[in-house]
């Protein structure tokens, strides 16, 4: 079976996780990748925690984990690194290009990724994890009520920066030509990671709300919710959502609440205050053991979900029952990880080698210097191809809904793919109706006004689409449906398992009517297994994933994120998958089908402390604004109530804190290394805290910055899409985008730079139906007279009458 990236040779020559992650996914899929390390090794090497707690260049977990799939080489002189580049068919690099890279093929694409980005006001600055959490807004909704706020999980802007990284690239393969110039494709793990948490940011700024608290809210201490305390563990329900409610009541020992009459209902108990019902399960729950719960909890269509540790995961019946599990080695020892994040069918994800030791392949790699020869030579692209992007002329339908389905199809049409999403006038997308009115920040007496129109959360995550409502539920609506579907390369849905199959849908007649499609689907659990017909979203997969384990304060037992974090996570696993899916498809000409997990997905990203488990017998618990090396990496108290986080990941920036600083208890001995101010953080954290705390957050940010220090004011969510600062607006990543019944509001666009060419003006999210009448009567030749009879009898159309 040939693998998508066979042939292809990718040279990771990074010194961040995210880079390194991208070539790791490249390897993944077959790519051969070369980790062009110094005599010392990647810095990787050097992180915490390691096999059995003891140090060395081959047994770090995180090493193991991003590296696998590679082979290693230290070059010894210019000539050798040279060849290596002229060889390359992808460069990675976590830092600005230099000449070393003069010898790059002109077809060959060049992936920088930086925690800020080229061309942004902070490309200079140093950013990581503590701080980009912090400027994304994450931190300030990552908190208790009157607590510091908190970053997320260690190392989640490595990963999402990885995983876009590795798609810039994989897409900018496909319209790779024999140029005088590489490619290159620059990438933002701050606008990145922005992606993950905006829509909330955005719905705020448009019901004028003056603050944003994520999905959730912020809560005090000890409140129930998003989990709750079982007699065993820890639970997540979504109760506004249960179906077969006096059922579920009765589950929960509440039987009298089950019966109320005006709570029975699905439709209408949104609206209702159940604050009563959450204290009373917070009584009763105690009471009951979380597993047996959950089952019958999802069998009656119920969402909830169970806080699992590692050490839950490794022997969870429907990871275990997918084959998600997989054996790798660190130092010839063997332990468990998470294997794919998406499963492709025919294409294979493996792992094919343990993570290499230094310059282990050095020998064969420099006597074999191969070149795939698969570019596109004659590939001639209009300057307006160019510039929507490199997915340009590649065809995507949306079945998607809410966000995991739409942000992974808006990331495809960000690309330059025409997406259509499907749309419905009798049931639209629930990011449509999270209200029923017009919000107050965008209300205009002057405009046509729909509220399904004037959402904020859909809008943010729906750009440059078209859609097109259609009735599923009359057989003429489905007659259309596969009138269209071979025009496209590519399907996407979120549905549970079973919906799509009832509308007929497989990948085998799929194949008939277009050879080479692409489906993929994203759910909570995937389509097999145990679990694979259980409701689910991203409150109840992120307890189920392990990621809730390890998010939360130094010594609590863990917490949800404030933001509902696996669906984008899913879909931009979804992305990277199509993106392999396309690469095997132009190779071999096969349809192609994508099953992903949104627990597994987002079990990947917690692949090192996964393997953790192994390695050291221990279970990774929170580690709070603390990081497992670096001293002081914390958020701290600074003048009128704000936040600043602060960071150094030198001896440099470190030497010009204290100097900065100007505290002589920082020149104490206890503080000299890094390990040292690790062993001695809580005195060390006590020393900045006090410096801080009299200290304008903006002026000091500003200040460490310059000094090299890794340093961010922690930013509302609110704040960044109401008034935004200059920095993400000259990165051109937001941008005010014109919708016809909300106006001019700002949001996020694209976290990505191509050099061919300056990226095409983004597009408004659709209205509902705003593009039926174009897509029917161009697509599929209706006249006028055909299409208004299908709006007449309700196959198709928009809100309004005419």
């Amino acid at each position: 079976m040939k693998s998508p990236y066979q042939g292809l040779r990718v040279l990771d020559l990074s010194d961040r996780h995210s880079g390194a992650f991208a070539a790791r996914l490249f390897g993944d899929f077959g790519a051969e990748v070369i980790l062009v390390e110094s005599c010392e090794g990647h810095p990787l090497r050097g992180e915490p925690p390691f096999l059995e707690g003891k140090p060395g260049s081959d047994r770090s977990v995180m090493h193991s984990f991003v590296n696998w799939n590679k082979k290693s080489i230290v070059v010894k002189n210019d000539h050798e690194f040279s060849t290596l580049i002229a060889s390359a068919d992808i460069v990675i690099t976590t830092s600005a290009p230099t000449g070393q890279l003069s010898s790059l093929s002109g077809d060959a694409v060049h992936v920088c990724i930086t925690a800020h980005g080229l061309e942004s006001p902070l490309s200079e600055m140093a950013g990581n994890n503590l701080t980009i959490s912090a400027r994304t807004g994450w931190s300030f909704i990552n908190r208790y009520r009157g607590e510091a706020p908190l970053q997320m999980p260690h190392n989640q802007t490595g990963y999402v920066g990885g995983i876009l990284g590795y798609i810039c690239g994989a897409a900018a393969l496909i319209r790779r030509n024999a140029d005088v110039v590489a490619e290159c494709v620059e990438v933002s793990e701050l606008e990145a990671f922005a992606l993950t948490v905006h829509p909330w940011g955005v719905r705020s700024v448009y019901a004028n709300s003056g603050e944003s608290n994520g999905s959730s809210g912020i809560r005090p201490r000890g409140r129930a919710g998003p989990l709750w305390d079982a007699a065993d563990g820890r639970m997540n329900f979504g109760i506004a959502d249960f179906r077969n409610w006096t059922e579920a009541m009765d589950v929960l020992q509440l039987p009298d609440i089950g019966r109320i009459s005006e709570l029975i209902p699905d439709i209408g108990r949104h609206s209702q205050d159940l604050r009563f019902v959450t204290r009373a399960v917070a009584e009763s729950l105690p009471k009951i053991k979380r597993w047996p719960t959950f089952h019958q909890l999802a069998r009656l269509r119920c969402l909830t979900g169970v806080m699992q540790d590692i050490e839950d995961l490794v022997s969870n019946e429907q990871l275990l029952a997918r084959d998600f599990i997989v054996d790798v080695e660190i130092d010839s020892q063997s332990v468990r990880a998470p294997g794919a994040p998406a499963k492709l069918q025919p294409s294979p994800w493996q792992i094919y080698r343990p993570a290499p030791k230094i310059d282990e392949h050095h020998d064969h790699l420099i006597r074999q210097n191969p070149k795939s020869g698969e570019s596109k030579k004659n590939l001639c692209l209009s300057p307006e191809q160019l510039a929507e992007g490199p997915l340009s002329g590649i065809r995507v339908l949306s079945f998607g809904q809410a966000w995991s389905g739409t942000f992974s199809t808006e990331l495809l049409a960000l690309l330059g793919a025409d997406v259509i999403q499907l749309g419905s006038i009798k049931r639209p997308d629930v990011f449509r109706r999270l209200t029923g009115s017009v919000p107050d920040g965008v209300l205009d007496a002057s405009r046509l006004q729909h509220p399904l129109n004037t959402q904020g959360e859909y809008n943010s995550v729906n750009l440059n689409k078209r859609e097109l409502t259609l009735d599923l539920n009359q057989e003429v609506g489905r007659e259309l449906l596969w009138k269209l579907i071979p025009k496209f390369d590519i399907l996407v849905d979120n549905f549970r398992p079973t919906v799509m199959p009832s509308w007929g849908f497989s990948l085998e007649k799929l194949q008939e009517i277009h050879p080479g499609v692409i489906w993929a689907s994203v759910s909570g659990y995937g389509e097999s297994g145990p679990y694979w017909d259980y409701p689910a979203n991203g409150a109840t997969t992120e307890p189920m994933s392990g990621l809730s384990s390890l998010h939360g304060y130094e010594g609590d037992f863990g917490m949800n994120t404030a933001g509902l974090y696996p669906d984008p996570v899913s879909g931009y696993f979804l992305v990277a998958a199509i993106m392999a899916a396309l690469a095997h498809r132009d190779r071999t000409g096969e349809a192609q089908r994508v099953d992903l997990s949104m627990m597994e997905a987002l079990t990947h990203i917690c692949g090192d402390a996964f393997m953790e488990f192994d390695a050291t017998g221990k279970v990774p618990r929170p580690r709070g604004n603390h990081h497992p090396r670096i001293s002081p990496h914390n958020c701290y108290h600074a003048a009128d109530g704000q936040w600043l986080a602060v960071a150094t990941e030198t001896e440099v920036a470190w030497d010009n804190l204290v100097q900065h600083i100007d505290d002589s208890r920082l020149s104490s001995e206890k503080f000299s290394t890094m390990e040292l101010r690790k062993i001695n953080e809580v005195s060390l954290d006590t020393i900045i805290g006090e410096w801080c705390i009299s200290q304008n957050a903006d002026s000091a940010e500003r200040k460490l910055g310059m000094l090299g220090v890794t340093a961010a004011r922690v930013r509302t969510l609110y704040e960044l899409f109401d008034k935004p600062e200059s920095d993400l607006v000259e990165s051109g990543f937001l941008s005010l985008i014109d919708h016809p019944e909300t106006g001019p509001t700002w949001l996020p666009g694209r976290p990505w730079r191509y050099s061919a060419a300056k990226a095409s003006k983004i597009r408004h999210a659709p209205c509902v139906g705003e593009h039926s009448k174009e897509i029917l009567m161009g697509e599929l030749d209706l006249t006028e007279s055909e299409y208004q009879s299908l709006v007449e009898t309700g196959v198709t159309g928009t809100v309004y009458k005419s």
